[in-house]
């Protein structure tokens, strides 16, 4: 059975180089369009642009097998 992989996009920030990337709290949004990550990257580099911010690559795998009937 073949394995299948989904890839999704999401935005890290932090306010300075020496702060932890995270992702904006109380915030899950995530995108499997990486156009439409990339827009809302700019918008928020816009919106606050004294603050660091990243687009992120999330791959997710999902495997199916045969499980042990023991």
């Amino acid at each position: 059975m073949p394995d299948s992989n989904t890839v999704s996009y999401f935005i890290q920030s932090r306010p300075a180089p020496s702060q932890p990337w995270q992702r904006a709290s109380g915030v899950n949004a995530s995108w499997e369009s990486k156009s439409k990550a990339l827009n809302r990257l700019s918008a928020r580099r816009e919106m606050q642009p004294n603050w660091e911010r990243r687009l992120m690559e999330r791959v997710t795998t999902v495997v199916e097998r045969p499980a042990s009937e023991v």
